[in-house]
């Protein structure tokens, strides 16, 4: 019976129903059989078929009763199974879930604390057989003591969550988070204990506790002051430094507002670092200055950088500050230490830049600039020289190699005259470097120059007037002579006509050695008034023959009633063959045989400019002209168009100073390879002067 209604299959309705109706046939049989044996009454066939009329109803309802009784007896039996097998799968179903659960689950029993079941996860924790766990006293795993330790157990608590220890059978310790519950399990009270390997979690928590602590500590201890603000502007945290740096305890600093403790030029501004943090979420890095509580100011560094949740929004702001105050202190003494040199350096007169040893100039004072440009940068031969090609040799070169200074004098494409001198030094980042020294000495040496040509003039005037005495002499004799002869002779013969022409060019002779003794003489004279006319005069007397010789042709257009020059003749007439001198030079090279076109042309004019007047000599040649380039480098001295051995590079300087001496002005106008026009312009004689 207990089988039949533990089956699982439900029992048919009509089962029991045929049942009750055999148990009805069977009470119908037996109350006809009781009739007869106990009370005697007929024949078994009789009671059996024909009953009386109460019997059949007595009968009829026991029959009934058996029946509805079989009916109900099919319908809860069939509830019973349907229940005990729901139960069942219930149970299974839980066991499953046990058994799987990540946790590791075990049942004891609190009568005798052995423990009376455990799920996979608890036997794989504990490291051991089902056997060697189940029976087993549950204290030798879980509470590694004995009976008064138990809180669920020996304080009755129904419940019970914390941390613990698990025992492995190796004799390990994990930790655990235990959840312990009273439940029934098997008719019995029993302690349901979940529990977790917290293990990971631990060494999780110990790394994370070391990395703050780790962080905590680099935090206290660096070198720069920082401080954590919210974006409350709220200070949070900060550490030994920035309590250094700012004079106060760190409780007079923590929860309080960033710009009450420590305020700046930027508080309060746009460029406030926390509100730009918030904003753009970007780090934030600025020169400014700090304000103390004691009101001492602070040049600091700041750098601000985001501290940004799992989410990426910005909770807080970390902010380091580095105090700069030494730095400025050594960067203006520096800045002071670099002016001066940088006032020593634009006010000497020599051009001073520094080159690396790969030739590039990185510095030049104001000198150096003047010289050459703005050439920083340049290699130094492109801004000296205008040479694409190092020079050879290279003094740098030489300096850096050797360790000594160089020096040498060169000449730039302008006939400017410079002394150099490198000296090798190690710049401040370890690299070789030279430090030129230019000194422009064209001056010095057309000075020079001037002075030995003064030598070698006196030297030509003390010969040249010694050859005019030994001149004189002998043509005296031949004009006297000649002029014996003329007297002795009838005019128109060819007597008188000879004779005539001696004294006439021996007249010529002596005029031309008067120039030349004029021009050698000292000059030391006094200006006087002079006539334009008379200088040109002696000055085509001394240039005439060698201009016929080249077959120059010159045109002269100097009129009559020109007012005089206060001016030293002989100086004047030397600027009027410097000047004829360059011309004849040019046609000579632009033409090597007669040409009508190989002629220079003199005119003289009067001038008024601004109330004053002055003279005008204009001398026109029309030979090679001179380049645009050059023309504005003509007047400097030692640059000369001529070849050299024919060239002295003196001339028209000599001679603009010459003409500034006197107050004039020599200007230059041509076009090259068709003419090439000088003026000289003198001033006038003043009524004052005479």
């Amino acid at each position: 019976m207990e089988n039949f209604l533990h089956s699982n299959e439900d029992i048919p309705a009509n089962r029991f129903l045929w049942i009750g109706i055999c148990i009805g046939i069977l009470y119908w049989f037996l109350e006809s059989l009781m009739h007869i044996t106990v009370f005697g009454e007929g024949l078994l066939i009789e009671h059996v078929f024909t009953p009386d009329a109460h019997e059949i109803w007595k009968r009829l309802s026991v029959l009934g009763l058996i029946i509805m009784f079989s009916v109900y007896a099919n319908r809860s039996i069939n509830i019973r199974r349907r229940t005990e097998t729901a139960l069942a799968e219930r149970e299974q179903e839980l066991s499953r879930i046990l058994e799987n659960n990540p946790a590791g689950i075990i049942l004891v029993d609190t009568a005798n604390r052995m423990v009376s079941w455990a799920n996979n996860n608890a036997l794989k924790m504990i490291g051991a057989a089902r056997e060697t766990v189940e029976n087993r006293e549950c204290h030798k795993h879980l509470c590694l003591g004995e009976a008064g330790q138990c809180p669920v157990l020996d304080s009755e608590m129904r419940t019970d969550r914390s941390e613990g220890l698990l025992l492995t059978t190796e004799g390990k310790s994990l930790p655990i988070l235990k959840s312990v519950t009273r439940v029934k399990y098997n008719g019995r009270e029993h302690l349901l204990e979940t529990f977790f390997d917290l293990s990971d979690r631990k060494k999780m928590e110990r790394e994370l506790q070391q990395a703050h602590a780790e962080l905590d500590q680099i935090f206290q201890t660096a070198s720069v002051a920082m401080r954590l603000v919210d974006t409350e502007f709220n200070v949070l945290k900060v550490n030994k430094t920035f309590v250094d740096l700012m004079g106060v305890d760190e409780t007079e600093v923590i929860q309080r507002k960033c710009h009450e403790v420590f305020s700046g030029t930027h508080c309060f501004t746009e460029n406030c670092p926390i509100n730009r943090i918030v904003n753009s979420n970007t780090r934030v890095e600025a020169s400014i200055d700090k304000k103390r509580p004691d009101g001492k100011r602070i040049p600091c560094i700041l750098t601000a950088t985001p501290f940004l949740d799992r989410n990426g929004e910005v909770v807080g702001i970390v902010e380091s500050f580095r105090d700069i105050t030494e730095l400025k202190k050594a960067q203006e003494a520096v800045e002071s230490e670099r002016d001066k040199l940088e006032r020593i350096l634009s006010h000497l007169q020599e051009g001073v830049n520094i080159i690396t040893s790969e030739r590039v100039i990185e510095y030049k004072n104001d000198k150096f600039r003047a010289y050459f440009g703005q050439c920083e940068g340049m290699l130094c031969h492109e801004a000296i020289h205008g040479s694409q090609q190092a020079c050879v040799p290279c003094l740098m070169q030489q300096a850096i190699e050797t360790g000594r200074v160089q020096m040498a004098e060169f000449k730039t494409s302008t006939g400017q005259f410079f002394e150099k001198a490198y000296t090798p030094i190690m710049d401040i980042d370890n690299r070789h470097k030279v430090v030129a020294l230019l000194r422009d000495v064209s001056e010095k040496k057309a000075a020079t120059d001037a002075i030995m040509r003064a030598e070698q003039l006196a030297a030509l005037g003390e010969l040249a007037a010694g050859v005019a005495h030994e001149i004189n002499n002998p043509i005296n004799g031949v004009i006297n002579y000649a002029q014996i002869l003329a007297n002795k002779s009838e005019e128109g013969s060819h007597e008188f006509e000879i004779a005539t022409r001696l004294i006439r060019e021996g007249d010529r002779i002596a005029r031309i050695v008067e120039g030349l003794l004029s021009f050698a003489r000292s000059r030391h004279d006094e200006k006087t008034d002079i006539s334009i006319s008379d200088v040109m005069t002696d000055s085509m007397s001394l240039t005439a023959a060698q201009l016929r010789k080249d077959y120059i042709i010159v045109e002269i257009d100097i009129p009559d009633g020109l007012p005089d020059i206060w001016a030293q003749a002989h100086e004047i007439e030397q600027v009027c063959i410097n000047i004829i001198s360059n011309s004849r030079h040019s046609l000579n090279e632009k033409y090597l045989h007669p040409d009508d076109n190989k002629r220079l042309e003199i005119k003289a004019e009067k001038m008024v400019k601004n109330g004053e007047q002055s003279i005008g000599v204009f001398f026109k040649d029309y030979g090679l002209g001179i380049p645009k380039e050059i023309i504005n480098n003509v007047m400097n001295p030692f640059f000369s168009t001529k070849l050299e051995g024919k060239r002295t590079g003196l001339g028209l300087s000599i001679s603009q100073a010459i003409v500034d001496e006197h107050g004039g002005r020599l200007y230059i106008e041509s076009e090259e390879g068709i003419y090439t026009t000088i003026c000289m312009e003198l001033p006038c004689r003043l009524e004052s002067n005479s």
